[in-house]
Protein backbone atom coordinates (compact mmCIF):
# COMPACT_ATOMS: atom_id res chain seq x y z
CA UNK A 1 0.00 0.00 0.00
CA UNK A 2 1.29 3.47 -0.82
CA UNK A 3 0.31 6.78 0.67
CA UNK A 4 0.45 9.59 -1.88
CA UNK A 5 0.62 13.31 -1.25
CA UNK A 6 2.57 16.28 -2.55
CA UNK A 7 5.88 17.17 -0.98
CA UNK A 8 6.83 20.73 -0.14
CA UNK A 9 8.43 20.94 -3.60
CA UNK A 10 5.26 19.87 -5.41
CA UNK A 11 6.60 16.44 -6.31
CA UNK A 12 4.42 13.38 -5.74
CA UNK A 13 5.34 11.73 -2.47
CA UNK A 14 4.83 7.96 -2.30
CA UNK A 15 5.83 6.69 1.11
CA UNK A 16 5.35 2.94 1.34
CA UNK A 17 3.55 1.47 4.34
CA UNK A 18 6.53 -0.82 4.77
CA UNK A 19 9.73 0.72 6.01
CA UNK A 20 13.08 1.07 4.33
CA UNK A 21 15.68 -1.45 5.52
CA UNK A 22 17.88 1.43 6.73
CA UNK A 23 15.39 2.16 9.54
CA UNK A 24 15.76 -1.42 10.79
CA UNK A 25 19.55 -1.23 10.62
CA UNK A 26 19.74 2.16 12.36
CA UNK A 27 16.75 2.94 14.60
CA UNK A 28 18.22 6.40 15.33
CA UNK A 29 17.01 7.42 11.87
CA UNK A 30 13.36 7.09 12.88
CA UNK A 31 13.34 10.79 13.88
CA UNK A 32 14.36 11.88 10.38
CA UNK A 33 12.29 9.36 8.47
CA UNK A 34 10.30 12.14 6.78
CA UNK A 35 13.44 13.81 5.42
CA UNK A 36 14.81 10.51 4.17
CA UNK A 37 11.54 9.72 2.39
CA UNK A 38 11.65 13.22 0.87
CA UNK A 39 15.06 12.39 -0.61
CA UNK A 40 13.92 8.96 -1.81
CA UNK A 41 10.89 10.48 -3.50
CA UNK A 42 12.97 13.34 -4.90
CA UNK A 43 15.35 10.82 -6.44
CA UNK A 44 12.45 8.88 -7.96
CA UNK A 45 10.93 12.10 -9.33
CA UNK A 46 14.20 13.26 -10.92
CA UNK A 47 14.91 9.79 -12.32
CA UNK A 48 11.50 9.84 -13.99
CA UNK A 49 12.01 13.41 -15.27
CA UNK A 50 15.38 12.51 -16.77
CA UNK A 51 13.93 9.39 -18.37
CA UNK A 52 11.01 11.25 -19.92
CA UNK A 53 12.78 14.46 -20.99
CA UNK A 54 16.42 13.50 -21.51
CA UNK A 55 16.35 9.85 -22.54
CA UNK A 56 17.57 8.58 -19.17
CA UNK A 57 20.29 9.27 -16.64
CA UNK A 58 23.09 7.83 -18.77
CA UNK A 59 22.27 10.04 -21.74
CA UNK A 60 21.85 13.09 -19.50
CA UNK A 61 25.22 12.42 -17.86
CA UNK A 62 26.87 12.61 -21.28
CA UNK A 63 25.99 16.31 -21.54
CA UNK A 64 29.65 17.14 -21.03
CA UNK A 65 30.22 15.91 -24.59
CA UNK A 66 28.01 18.74 -25.91
CA UNK A 67 28.03 21.49 -23.29
CA UNK A 68 30.89 23.48 -21.79
CA UNK A 69 34.22 23.66 -23.57
CA UNK A 70 34.54 20.94 -26.19
CA UNK A 71 37.21 20.29 -28.78
CA UNK A 72 36.93 18.71 -32.19
CA UNK A 73 38.81 18.82 -35.50
CA UNK A 74 37.54 22.39 -36.15
CA UNK A 75 38.79 23.77 -32.83
CA UNK A 76 37.27 24.63 -29.45
CA UNK A 77 33.58 25.39 -28.92
CA UNK A 78 31.86 26.73 -25.82
CA UNK A 79 28.17 25.86 -25.49
CA UNK A 80 25.70 26.33 -22.60
CA UNK A 81 21.93 26.06 -22.17
CA UNK A 82 20.85 29.44 -20.74
CA UNK A 83 17.31 30.09 -22.01
CA UNK A 84 16.54 32.98 -19.63
CA UNK A 85 19.89 34.76 -19.69
CA UNK A 86 19.87 38.42 -20.74
CA UNK A 87 23.67 38.50 -21.19
CA UNK A 88 26.50 36.01 -20.87
CA UNK A 89 30.20 36.79 -20.69
CA UNK A 90 33.26 34.58 -20.86
CA UNK A 91 35.78 35.79 -18.31
CA UNK A 92 39.22 34.64 -17.32
CA UNK A 93 42.88 35.53 -17.24
CA UNK A 94 42.77 36.19 -21.00
CA UNK A 95 40.62 39.33 -20.43
CA UNK A 96 41.76 40.28 -16.92
CA UNK A 97 38.59 38.81 -15.36
CA UNK A 98 36.36 41.56 -16.80
CA UNK A 99 32.93 41.32 -18.43
CA UNK A 100 34.23 42.45 -21.83
CA UNK A 101 33.85 39.26 -23.87
CA UNK A 102 30.13 38.79 -24.53
CA UNK A 103 28.98 35.48 -25.94
CA UNK A 104 26.52 35.68 -28.82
Amino acid sequence: MALAHRSQHGRPNTQRAMTLKIFEIDPMLQGVQGQIWERVNGYKWWKNELQEKEGGLEKFAEGYKTFGLTRDERGVTYREWLPSAAQVFLIGEFNNWTNETPLA
